[in-house]
């Protein structure tokens, strides 16, 4: 009979304990979560009116949008916690002084007036080329990437006479000796136009290429972004205004597009018509820098 009493002796004290543990775990959770929403944090706040349309940046430089402190229980559902989330952005609505940003209270420009002028960087125009499938690298080029813009025309000689052989094709590559050897002329000779310049849109997209073939009546709408690039897809690429200037001066030249990495760095590429061979029957590689590391 001791024994028995010894037993239930122990299995109170451990039940009690286990019940003692409980309620501790709880009562901390509660003083952390306490603790938690009593926190203070930063948000941008508006410490003065604001009206709808109004450029953040403005806001900010004006003392009009603050860095304030506020417990995290009271703020509204997506803060803003620091001016850099809403930089370049306007005010989507009026405001009149006190509240709590979120993140749906500035939007960019072009999402509060539908105006496209607004994706184009200080200083700079927008201007439109028709480049055909292969001179636009096979539809591959998309809104926001880095190309390099080539200009190929026919030579012409300082007396006025085109490049070529006489009674041939004014543009064909010429070679000075026997086949297979000697200089090379190039009558119709690329050169780099532009280096590094921002696609602005494709077609009439600033995210996507429109250029893509209709999908067919009946057929899953899905299936025409996938479709292969219309044949003189459209371009538009941002330049200072000069620069715009010129190019629209050699729109009737052929027109070629290379597509950058985004690391790309303009360089020097001086213009050539001839060379002393072509690099092929020199029997070296177009990637210099990789062959003399092995890669």
């Amino acid at each position: 009979m001791s024994s028995r009493r010894t037993l239930i002796l122990i299995g109170a004290v451990v039940i009690g304990a286990l019940a003692a543990f409980l309620t501790l775990s709880y009562v901390r959770g509660v003083e952390n979560r306490s603790d938690e929403a009593a926190q203070m944090v930063e948000v941008v706040v508006a410490a003065g009116p604001i009206a709808k349309g109004s450029s953040s940046d403005a806001a900010i430089e004006g003392q009009q949008l603050v860095m304030e402190k506020r417990r995290q229980d009271e703020l509204p559902a997506s803060p803003v916690r620091r001016f850099a989330d809403i930089q370049g952005q306007v005010a989507a609505v009026d405001l009149g002084g006190g509240e709590v940003i979120t993140a749906s209270m500035f939007v960019p420009a072009t999402a509060l007036n539908g105006s496209k002028s607004a994706n184009l960087d200080k200083g700079n125009v927008a201007i439109t080329i028709t480049v055909d499938e292969a001179a636009g690298v096979a539809g591959l080029v998309q809104p926001g990437d880095n190309i390099n813009i080539l200009a190929n025309y026919c030579s012409v000689t300082t007396g006025g006479a085109s490049g070529g052989t006489e009674g041939g094709d004014a543009c064909a590559l010429q070679r000075n000796g026997a086949a297979g050897s000697g200089a090379v002329t190039l009558g119709e000779p690329s050169s780099y136009l532009f280096q590094g310049v921002k696609v602005l849109a494709v077609g009439q997209s600033l995210g996507q290429p429109v250029a893509a073939a209709p999908a067919a009546e009946g057929a899953d709408p899905a299936t025409a972004t996938t479709a292969p690039p219309a044949a003189s897809p459209l371009i538009t690429v941002q330049l200072p205004p000069d620069q715009a200037q010129l190019l629209a001066s050699l729109r009737s030249a052929s027109l070629y597009l290379t597509l950058n990495r985004p690391d790309y760095t303009p360089v020097p590429i001086p213009f050539t018509n001839s060379l002393p061979a072509l690099p092929g029957e020199l029997g070296t590689s177009p990637y210099p820098a990789q062959a003399a590391s092995g890669q």
